[in-house]
């Protein structure tokens, strides 16, 4: 009998919703078979079979979100025992689920697991559907009393490099993940709390005085954050505050490059037809090559020191804007790819995104982005950095706008471009001498065809 987990769909994934299942018990199942439809933080995905067999039993109803590594299903060899099934659509909990107890001690966590059964697991809400509210440090019992003896703290690797970061003390954060272990967003939730503490203490003189009360909130529904944009949400909590953003603009004459889009274009020498966008892709990337500085990553060594890691890749992921937030597809080895391929695989990835059809290897790896809002007539802006990456390059509209050359006013077809960079990782004149590779190459356009 083979267990179906619920598997890590996206790089920042922690938990998924089965969408949909496309095969029942009893239905025979190939390697390479969609049996689900599984909603992540990102999009909906379909999930392949790894295994060949019958479809014995469904674990988590549709509806359901359970964190990855879960079983979902099983598949065995001979006949399902389809009466098991309803048992798991039994385990779906309510859309407000009753409160659970307390969770185990860390001495106790592990036996009362293995006590578990796979349909308890199933039916236990989701670690994220009740939040517990964050209290400032002092109201907090410290988690090192959950040890073992030695003051030891369950905390996930990601929740302690966090921590570090933020410079909190994982010994006064409360988990809420299994077992009482600290996840990030338990560290996210408390430096947040902490940032909203009031700076001066309540007076002790009036210690029976009640606490005040935060002025009452407009009236209005509040409406649940979709998944994806509580991924977006984490991510840019994570790199704003956890990250040095540096800003550098420049100003780019893109009348040469629009010369040979329209000549690319009206020629049909390339399958689709070729964006601005593509062309900044390509010059982007093409840049780093001579600044790999802004294609690496601030990360921390195996002893807690702080390092860089200089991708080999040149991966550029591309924003498109959804209806409930925006996603990244990326175009792996964009230094290396034809304008041609790069227009082709963002015009396919972008149009399957949007549909909810894109896969996950397409938004995984990226080592650099590019933000374009030139569609929308916005001139200038900054991007948030989306970690581990660098940088990110903000792009907009090509205007026609005076100029003047050889000490003559004319009409220019110009374009602003700002690069937001990790200061921890390079600097402002990198990022300059960066921007000026960009511009060299784009008012240079030949260069990107070679």
């Amino acid at each position: 009998m083979a267990e179906i987990t619920m598997p890590r769909l996206s790089d920042t994934m922690e938990e998924g919703t089965v969408s949909k299942w496309l095969k029942q018990p009893g239905d025979r199942v190939e390697v390479g078979d969609i049996i689900a439809e599984i909603e992540t933080d990102k999009a909906t995905m379909e999930l392949e079979a790894f295994e060949s067999g019958t479809l014995q039993k469904i674990l988590v109803p549709e509806g359901k979100t359970v964190p990855i590594g879960e079983p979902i299903a099983l598949i065995g060899e001979g006949p399902a025992d389809v009466a098991e099934a309803p048992a798991a659509e039994a385990g779906a909990q309510p859309a407000t689920p009753p409160p659970r107890a307390a969770p185990p001690t860390e001495e106790g966590g592990a036996a009362a697991r293995a006590r578990t059964s796979v349909e308890e697991r199933a039916a236990a809400p989701p670690p994220s559907a009740a939040p517990q509210p964050v209290r400032p440090a002092e109201a907090r019992p410290p988690v090192a009393e959950r040890g073992d003896g030695r003051e030891r703290i369950k905390a996930s690797p990601v929740a302690r490099r966090l921590a570090a970061e933020m410079g909190v003390d994982l010994r006064q954060v409360h988990g809420t993940g299994p077992g009482g272990r600290i996840i990030k967003e338990n560290v996210e939730e408390f430096h947040a709390e902490m940032q909203r503490a009031p700076a001066v203490p309540a007076p002790a003189a009036a210690p029976a005085a009640p606490a005040a009360r935060p002025a009452p909130a407009p009236a209005g529904e509040v409406v649940p954050l979709s998944r994806m944009r509580r991924a977006i949400a984490r991510a840019m909590t994570e790199s704003k505050p956890g990250t040095p953003h540096i800003y550098v603009t420049a100003e780019i004459d893109m009348g040469e490059a629009m010369k040979l889009r329209k000549q690319l274009n009206d020629s049909g020498a390339a399958d689709v037809k070729i964006s601005v966008n593509d062309l900044v892709v390509k010059a982007a990337a093409r840049a780093l090559r001579k600044f790999p500085a802004l294609n690496s990553s601030y990360a921390t060594t195996e002893d807690g020191q702080p390092g860089v890691v200089r991708h080999d890749q040149i991966n550029v992921s591309v924003a498109v804007a959804l209806e409930d937030g925006l996603i990244a597809p990326v175009v792996k080895d964009a230094d290396k790819k034809s304008l041609g391929t790069i227009a082709a695989e963002i015009k396919d990835m972008a149009g399957r995104a949007r549909e909810g059809k894109i896969k996950q290897t397409e938004l995984e790896g990226a080592t650099f982005q590019v933000s374009n809002l030139g569609m929308y007539d916005v001139v200038d802006f900054v991007s948030v950095i989306t970690p581990p990456q660098a940088a990110s390059l903000s792009v907009g509209a090509v205007r026609q706008t005076p100029v003047v050359r050889d000490g003559q006013i004319v009409i220019g077809e110009m374009m602003y471009v700002t690069l937001s960079a990790d200061h921890r990782v390079t600097d402002g004149a990198t990022a300059a001498q960066y921007l000026q590779e960009v511009r060299r190459l784009l008012q240079s356009p030949l260069s990107l065809l070679v």
